[in-house]
């Protein structure tokens, strides 16, 4: 998932992910063969991240990208035309080319010069680490103690549903102020 915050504090979260039909289940396995249309979601930091800290107990990070206004502003609009095109042009997930963790890069390398392919991107839960080794979050703290220190469970819950979720769940952590 990719959060882009707002003046005011609010937060908009997008979270790419594969369509299912009701019933159906995610195989890694169809995740390579057009069983799945690619789809994003939009919403609220409150419906996204609660949805897998409190409700799937999935594990949730929380990292604070060096990026610049006009970076985020080129990837939040990439991220809309991306959006209108798939109402159009429906396209399949797929778990190798097509997928959550490619199609954030897809939207970012047009506009950073030092994008490369990484196997990291392609294998789910290590893109945190490749985005680390780039220089494009904090790193006053090693890898393995900032992973732990913007791990957001147990602030996501306590936070609850309130309005200042965004906040609650940022308080603290390492490059955020």
């Amino acid at each position: 998932m990719l959060s882009f915050g707002f003046e005011g504090g609010a937060y908009v979260c997008f979270s790419i992910e594969t369509r299912k039909e009701v019933g159906e289940e995610y195989s890694a396995l169809k995740g390579f063969f057009k069983q799945y249309e690619l789809t994003y979601i939009i919403g609220d930091e409150r419906d996204l991240v609660r949805l897998r800290t409190n409700y799937r107990g999935e594990d949730v990070y929380l990292y604070r990208l060096n990026a610049s206004m006009e970076l985020a502003r080129h990837i939040f609009l990439d991220y809309l035309k991306e959006i209108n095109s798939l109402k159009e042009q429906p396209e399949w997930y797929n778990a190798l080319t097509s997928n959550c963790t490619t199609n954030i890069r897809s939207h970012a390398a047009p506009y950073n010069p030092n994008a490369r392919l990484d196997w990291r991107i392609i294998v789910n839960g290590y893109i945190d680490e490749m985005i680390y080794e780039q220089n494009l979050m904090d790193r006053r703290l090693s890898f393995p103690v900032l992973k732990k220190a913007c791990h957001i469970n147990e602030r996501a819950r306590i936070a609850g549903d309130g309005s200042l979720f965004p906040q609650l769940i940022r308080q603290g952590l390492p490059g955020i102020q």
